[in-house]
């Protein structure tokens, strides 16, 4: 966005001129100015001169010898442009000059002798003298050509200096947009003006913002000679229009050619051109039709998708569906918010222009933007969300411009419009509110004034507060309390805020590290981490046994296989398992740390472990003839370094996703020194499951021996205080160890039945453990180790065998 201060004198007076400190004072209270640029900045020691002679240099064929007549006198230059002629008026650089040497570094110029003939300045080309939006150039060697000065007025301007002759007075601020992206007010030079008065920069001229006289425009009561039919009216909830007829398009003036060329803009026609300027003026792009090109009547619709309509850069666009449009019996003729159609531009026969301002949905223009891949200045203003005074402000401005600059112009229809201009509401604002957050005392007249100033009204409330009513240019981004602080706290100035180091306590937070420390026990056991994203999608659901109607909808899902989150770490680890089936080698084991949700129930950590033998071999014949036995190993020798005692039990409901004779739940408990003592003092707490992957769910994901997974809620582990692990000593006396099978045609008991009624039977008996086990239909085989150790002597076999018979006596042994 480039604001030219020139253009903004007409509605204010600076206060401040120093173009420097303008930029400055903008970038800190409004938005950021990427450049300020001071046209002919260069061009304070130059003159337009005038080519009197013309010789070769005698020793260069590339150079030629001038004498030019010019403010200081005739001089005399040697030159190398390529377009030099006699009565030629150029662009001449003094002695003392600043110029950009072929257009790259900066030099001062100084009288010198170029191959021994004296030159007393330079005859410049556009990119020299930074003019190369002013004037072309072919080749670095084409210098300025400010016309012939033969005949009528030929010698104009010669030896008059050449900003003044040319016209570059300006200072024009280039606003980086991203800054202003949440202020389409800002768009234009009414609302940089207003920023100025509110900044101190300047003063108002008269009247505020709006200077067309509303009142002096007469509209007849003809009616408009074609109907505009509205089909989707929540797509333009502001419409102005009306109807102009003209004698001929007329010419651009000057003044106005030379604004719109400082902010960027290419003049096309007057028409064309008048519609410019109220955008940069007002920030209302309109557009200008030629009505005798409109085929009956029209309608402001929304586009069907693949809909075509050749826009005025005379490219054919394929519409997306919902893209507002305006057609009539001949198709689609304007894409609104975007660009304009071929057919029902402007021309040199246009004699009756159909003028429009509408104020668009900003979705709906974004949306076209993005599907065509056409973004135009009108474009970038409307997907803003212009506020809707703009409509009539700018259809006002223009038609005052018409009237008074297009030959012939007059206005030939009633005004047409509907919708409103918007309604305010007033915004409670405390006054100490605004002083706490800002950390200053801002006095209340003082709050008022900017407020005031930028065109808030405000009123007394109760209890030290504000009733302040925004300006309807300003609803679109003034929506409470917080963004009038921000409007105060801008214009205040934030240097005016003390500096303040911010006070806290450098003492490091208490981290729970059980997690961490979780991992790496993990880790030590072979196990790796996997971060699949928490994103799922339906088939990936009931393909791992679960239902998809428990899981959370993603509102804007990125495709459809990552429409929900996952409600278990499960389906991760399976399609994980899947895809590195090659890679894994013998055996799978993998983990993964995420937090799951399920509709209806709070979020949770959830810990996931998978194991599986993806190949026979020998090495790992027991993996893969008990996965689950080897996984519950793993899980409580993790679980036990944190603190914790892990058991199963038989468990209720059964998943899709396990094998219904090979699943358990999993219970924890701190970890205590005295095992007998655990279930009275410490109760069990349930926390997960533990299973064989169902061998219809294994063959799914192409999982080709048994597997075993582990699905654990760690946030309920997590609140179960750990038991405090006290090292013990080493003990010093060795210890008897027995495996023993015990077989039978069933099973009488649950094993942790079992072996709960076999530990603490005797003091010698130090721990019992599953080492093996094997079950078929009809009988089992039940591998123990038996552990005996006492604490102060060393035992004998004629002391343990005794002791060791009746446990197996009481453990059932067939």
């Amino acid at each position: 966005m480039k604001i030219s201060l020139n253009w903004l004198q007409d509605f204010v007076t600076l206060t401040v001129t120093d173009p420097d400190e303008i930029g400055k004072r903008v970038t800190a209270g409004v938005a950021e100015v990427d450049d300020v640029h001071v046209q002919g900045a260069l061009l304070g020691n130059c003159c337009v001169g005038k080519i009197l002679t013309l010789a070769k240099h005698p020793q260069a064929d590339r150079l030629s010898m001038c004498t030019v007549q010019t403010d200081k006198g005739i001089k005399q230059i040697v030159c190398g442009g390529t377009n030099l002629r006699v009565g030629m008026r150029v662009a001449l650089a003094h002695v003392g000059a600043h110029v950009r040497w072929h257009g790259t570094e900066m030099m001062t110029l100084e009288k010198t002798k170029i191959r021994n003939v004296e030159s007393e300045g330079m005859i410049c080309t556009a990119s020299e003298l930074d003019l190369t939006s002013k004037f072309s150039q072919k080749d670095e060697r084409e210098v300025i050509d400010l016309g012939p000065s033969s005949g009528s007025g030929g010698d104009e301007g010669v030896g008059q200096s050449l900003k003044e002759y040319l016209g570059q007075d300006d200072v024009v601020l280039h606003i980086d947009n991203h800054a202003i992206t949440h202020r389409a007010d800002l768009f234009s030079h009414m609302g940089f003006a207003r920023e100025f008065v509110a900044l101190g920069l300047a003063k108002w001229k008269g009247g505020r913002g709006d200077r067309s006289d509303r009142g002096a425009l007469k509209f007849p009561k003809t009616s408009h000679p074609m109907k505009c039919i509205v089909d989707r009216r929540d797509l333009v909830p502001r419409y102005c229009s009306c109807l102009l007829k003209i004698d001929a398009l007329g010419e651009t003036p000057a003044w106005m050619r030379k604004r719109l060329e400082a902010t960027g803009w290419r003049c096309v026609s007057l028409p064309v051109d008048i519609t410019n300027y109220v955008a940069m003026e007002t920030g209302m792009p309109l557009h200008s039709f030629d009505a005798d090109d409109i085929r009956g009547d029209f309608h402001m619709r929304g586009a069907k998708e693949g809909e075509k309509i050749t826009t005025l850069d005379s490219v054919e666009r394929v519409l997306p569906e919902g893209a507002i449009v305006l057609s009539d019996n001949d198709g689609i003729f304007d894409l609104l918010g975007i660009m304009g159609g071929l057919r029902s531009s402007t021309k040199e026969t246009t004699k009756h222009i159909y003028l429009h301002a509408a104020i668009a949905d900003p979705v709906a223009i974004r949306k076209a933007i993005i599907a065509t891949g056409h973004r135009t200045d009108a474009s970038t203003v409307y997907e803003k969300g212009i506020p809707r005074i703009s409509a009539s402000i700018g259809l006002f401005r223009a038609i005052e411009l018409f009237t008074q600059l297009v030959p012939g112009c007059v206005v030939a229809s009633k005004l047409e419009e509907w919708g409103d201009e918007g309604k305010a509401k007033p915004i409670s604002l405390s006054l100490e509110r605004v002083n706490s957050l800002l950390g200053v005392e801002i006095p209340e007249k003082k709050i008022i004034k900017i407020l005031g100033d930028l065109e808030f009204t405000s009123k007394k409330g109760a209890k030290r507060s504000l009733m302040v009513m925004p300006p309807l240019h300003r609803l679109g981004d003034i929506r409470g309390q917080h963004d009038l602080i921000e409007e105060i706290g801008r214009v205040a100035g934030y240097g005016e805020i003390p500096a303040q180091m911010p006070v806290a306590s450098i003492d490091p937070p208490r981290r729970d590290m059980r997690v961490h420390h979780l991992r790496d026990g993990l880790e030590q056991r072979g196990y790796t981490e996997i971060v699949p994203i928490s994103l799922i999608g339906d088939a990936l659901f009931k393909k791992s046994g679960f239902d998809p109607a428990e899981a959370v909808k993603i509102m804007n899902p990125i495709g459809e296989e990552l429409g929900l989150l996952h409600t278990s770490t499960l389906p991760g680890l399976l399609e994980h398992a899947q895809r590195n089936i090659l890679h894994a080698g013998s055996v799978l084991r993998t983990f993964h740390l995420s937090r799951v949700f399920k509709k209806g129930q709070p979020e949770h950590l959830e810990l996931g472990m998978f194991v599986g033998n993806m190949e026979k071999s020998s090495e790992h014949r027991a993996l893969l003839e008990d996965p689950f036995l080897n996984l519950k190993t793993d899980l409580q020798e993790a679980l036990r370094s944190l603190g914790y005692e892990l058991d199963v039990a038989v468990a209720g409901t059964l998943p899709a996703s396990a094998h219904p004779g090979r699943y358990a739940e999993l219970l924890v408990q701190p970890r205590t020194q005295n095992p007998a003592a655990r279930d009275a003092s410490h109760p069990f707490t349930p926390v997960g499951r533990i299973f064989e992957v169902h061998p219809s769910i294994a063959a799914s994901f192409d999982i080709p021996h048994r597997a075993a997974a582990v699905i654990l809620d760690l946030s309920a582990v997590l609140a179960i205080m750990p038991a405090v692990t006290v090292a013990a000593s080493v003990p010093q006396f060795p210890s008897i160890v027995y495996d023993v099978t015990l077989t039978g045609r069933r099973l009488t008991e649950q094993i942790g039945d079992l072996l709960k009624r076999l530990r603490g039977s005797h003091e010698f008996l130090e721990s019992v453990t599953v080492k093996d086990l094997y079950s078929a239909k009809e009988s089992y085989n039940l591998t123990l180790t038996f552990t005996y150790r006492a604490p102060e002597r060393t035992l004998t076999e004629q002391e343990v065998k005794p002791v060791h018979e009746k446990i197996l006596q009481g453990a059932g042994r067939e």
